[in-house]
């Protein structure tokens, strides 16, 4: 018996011994990441992670909403958004939905107040589409969406019609030869600036707007900005190109954080005029 006792004692405490260190091995290996894997997954460009939308605002009034097919960040203290920002595919261009026209307030924002389209009659001032209607043709909601009024900026008629829309329509010639960009746009909003208002709600009329452009080519990210007045002058749009470095600059607001960190510095910090087809 003593014989048999010490051959079950001993074999217990080899499994105990193999059970102990198998099991830390085992678990050590699951926890711990390659560091390549890390490595690389930082200095690839982020793709469908929603690029588009820059660093949350703590310096001013923002409540995100998302529509179909765009994202806002509306400012009740200005009625305006602060930015709005959309992924412009190839895809979504064939869309054959027609022009809504039918300009409404925004329900979906809860911390009103909210402009209406009566707010701008009389103004002399556009209805400016920050997100264009033509960008959104893919599906009904989103034609809808497009004319809900925090999709809207006083414009100049001048600026409206004519360089703001040929901007519009070299950036869908972009998402077409490209197959998708990423587009941000907004008012400028000068905190402490003082502002024109419109209408019985007191819409603010911005002085200037701004866009930026992003897309991505592989492991190549391009990247340009362009600001105008919001006055009735008109200008080759290579006139109003900057860098996506000065337009941050301005507005106080972080586009393209969601880059890897050096790929964003790099992108933002200069733009060349070649890489952008249709730019005079």
């Amino acid at each position: 018996m003593k014989l048999m006792d010490a051959k079950v004692i001993m074999l217990v405490l080899a499994l105990g011994v193999l059970f102990r260190y198998g099991f830390n091995r085992s678990t050590a290996t699951e926890a711990t990441p390659p560091a390549h894997t890390e490595r690389k997954a930082e200095e690839a460009p982020v793709r469908g992670q929603s690029v588009e939308i820059p660093a949350y605002l703590t310096d001013r009034p923002e409540e995100i909403i998302r529509h179909d097919g765009f994202t806002l960040s509306y400012n009740n203290r200005h009625l305006l958004p602060n930015w709005v920002a959309w992924v412009l595919t190839s895809a979504r261009l064939q869309g054959s939905e027609r022009r809504a026209d039918n300009f409404q307030p925004d329900m979906l924002v809860q911390n009103g107040p909210v402009a209406d389209t009566y707010d701008y009659r009389g103004s002399g001032y556009d209805r400016g589409h920050m997100c264009p209607a033509a960008d959104c043709k893919h599906s009904r909601q989103s034609q809808n969406d497009c004319f809900l009024m925090t999709n809207i900026c006083p414009q100049t008629h001048q600026l409206n019609a004519g360089d703001w829309q040929t901007l519009e329509e070299l950036c869908r010639r972009w998402a077409r030869r490209h197959d998708s960009i990423y587009v941000v746009c907004g008012p400028v909003l000068k905190k402490g600036a003082r502002y024109d208002k419109i209408g019985q709600h007191g819409v603010s009329v911005p002085r200037q707007f701004w866009k930026a452009v992003l897309r991505m080519e592989g492991e190549e990210v391009h990247a340009i900005a362009f600001v105008f007045d919001n006055d009735e002058s008109e200008q080759p749009l290579s006139r109003h190109a900057v860098t996506v470095d000065s337009v941050e600059a301005l507005t106080g607001i972080n586009l393209f954080s969601k880059l890897p960190k050096h790929v964003e510095r790099k992108a933002e910090a200069t733009f060349d005029l070649g890489q952008w087809r249709g730019i005079r």
